[in-house]
């Protein structure tokens, strides 16, 4: 889908912007702040918010301060007496202290009355946090006054602040066609298209709002995560790069290149970015996890290790049970001195394993004994896992295993027995049984627990099998 605008209408919203700027100017002036009582902020977010950096910014709180005042040539009139009222009674009030002219406010609300006396209450209920009173009121005065612009506007911020991203998007639009074309109106448009996977209006909104505000990170991030939503990848790491250089220091850009490098089958260059990551001291846990996991898909299992064992490190050593993910990649990958390595390290941490990772990693330890030729290891392992846990399906296949190998085929056939009442493991364990079977020349016996395995899970190599198993039955039957 091609969201690149026409000339026309390029020019058209060209044309808004500038009297969007120029209407700007004639928005209402700041209501002056000169008691300590009175609050300077409205509603802020926690620094880990999605919405902070934007919320939180200087300039968009002194805006909203500043609609305290009004502009009479586009908003509701007030009569002489309410005129009056609000200058000689509720305007002190709010200087001095918000909180007491909330009770003054409810006083003066009516039916008839002017749709000022609404909006000032709810900017007040706005800023003290009472969101959804601030947006009831809001909606009072939007009921007598339809068209009342920074109504529409805070109502459609109020609802952001509260999360409430679907409802916010028409205040925010009937902002816009009453002429209040603002960079932050056009940001907060933008994320709540976002929120709504809506990308290609999200990325219209975003790009507005980044030519008001043409060095606003947010916006431009904005655009890039529209691209990565349409999988215009390309498009993401040509905004990136442009972020990058402008702020080589924010790790979050550094770590949403590596992403879109992975989404790209890139894993090397999706390493270089984690690294940088890494050099600026701001790598967590979880992005070093990943950076070991891209160098297993490159072979490079000291380098994979390294990471691995810095995450756990950087993690104080209070959560060993998540490296055990990276161990089973270790493990599989047959990197089995890596894997005792990550091992030891898990062992000496200070933190405790569940009994649910306790029994994995004693699971990972007998796999690794046995590939490494310690089967005396393995099997007293194994048998600590099963007296845990006798249900250890997996446990007693690898035991199975370890006794058909050494020639115990009582217990061999005991554990692979016990497997095979488990459902997750009965395929498997009748195949293994069999197996053990056809080693003492019992064909007939092997290729009925070979069809009872198809009949639970039907494979094209154990059917290969059962076939040259059944031909064995027949030419030593006859």
């Amino acid at each position: 889908m091609n969201y690149i605008l026409s000339a026309t209408r390029w020019g058209l919203i060209c044309l808004l912007t500038m009297q969007a700027h120029a209407a700007s100017k004639k928005e209402s002036k700041e209501f002056p702040v000169a008691s300590t009582n009175a609050l300077t902020t409205f509603a802020p977010l926690p620094a880990d918010h999605e919405l902070a950096s934007l919320w939180n910014d200087a300039d968009f709180n002194r805006r909203l301060l500043g609609s305290y005042g009004f502009a009479s040539d586009i908003e509701p009139r007030m009569t002489p007496e309410e005129q009056a009222v609000y200058r000689d009674k509720i305007v002190p009030l709010v200087r001095q202290d918000p909180k007491k002219a909330i009770p003054a406010l409810e006083a003066m609300i009516k039916p008839g009355a002017s749709a000022v006396f609404d909006f000032t209450l709810g900017n007040l209920y706005f800023q003290s946090e009472n969101l959804t009173n601030a947006a009831r009121h809001f909606e009072d005065a939007l009921a007598k006054f339809p068209d009342y612009r920074r109504a529409q506007k805070n109502l459609g911020f109020v609802l952001m602040r509260d999360g409430k991203y679907k409802e916010a998007i028409q205040p925010l639009i009937r902002t816009l066609a009453l002429g209040g074309e603002d960079s932050k109106v056009f940001g907060l448009l933008g994320f709540a298209y976002l929120n709504q996977v809506r990308y290609a209006s999200a990325e219209g909104a975003y790009a507005q709002a980044a030519v008001l505000e043409p060095e606003n990170v947010e916006y431009k991030l904005g655009l890039v995560k529209c691209a990565v939503g349409t999988a215009n990848y390309d498009r993401a790491l040509a905004l990136l790069e442009e972020l990058l250089q402008q702020n080589p220091e924010k790790e979050n850009l550094w770590m949403l290149q590596a992403n879109i490098y992975i989404q790209k089958d890139q894993p090397a260059k999706a390493i270089i970015s984690l690294e940088i990551v890494r050099r600026l001291g701001k790598a967590l846990p979880a992005n070093l996890y990943l950076l070991g996991d891209l160098y297993m898909t490159q072979g490079a299992r000291d380098l994979a290790l390294a990471a691995y064992l810095e995450a756990l490190e950087k993690d104080g050593g209070e959560n060993p049970g998540k490296a055990l993910r990276p161990a089973q990649i270790l493990v599989s990958r047959g990197a089995w001195q890596e894997a005792n390595s990550l091992f030891a390290k898990i062992r000496n941490s200070s933190g405790t394993l569940t009994p649910a990772e306790e029994l994995k990693l004693l699971k990972l330890e007998s796999k690794v004994a046995m590939a490494n030729g310690d089967g005396t290891k393995a099997i007293k392992t194994l048998e600590e896992i099963i007296q845990k846990n006798p249900l250890e399906g997996e446990a007693l296949l690898l035991a199975g295993d370890y006794y058909a190998k050494n020639g115990q085929a009582e217990k061999a056939e005991f554990r692979y027995l016990t497997a095979a009442n488990m459902e997750d493991f009965q395929a498997d364990a009748l195949v293994k049984h069999a197996q053990l079977l056809v080693q003492s020349q019992k064909y007939a016996k092997a290729a009925e627990l070979l069809h009872k395995a198809q009949k639970v899970k039907p494979r094209d190599n154990v059917q290969r099998y059962l076939e040259k198993v059944e031909q064995l039955a027949r030419t030593s039957h006859s």
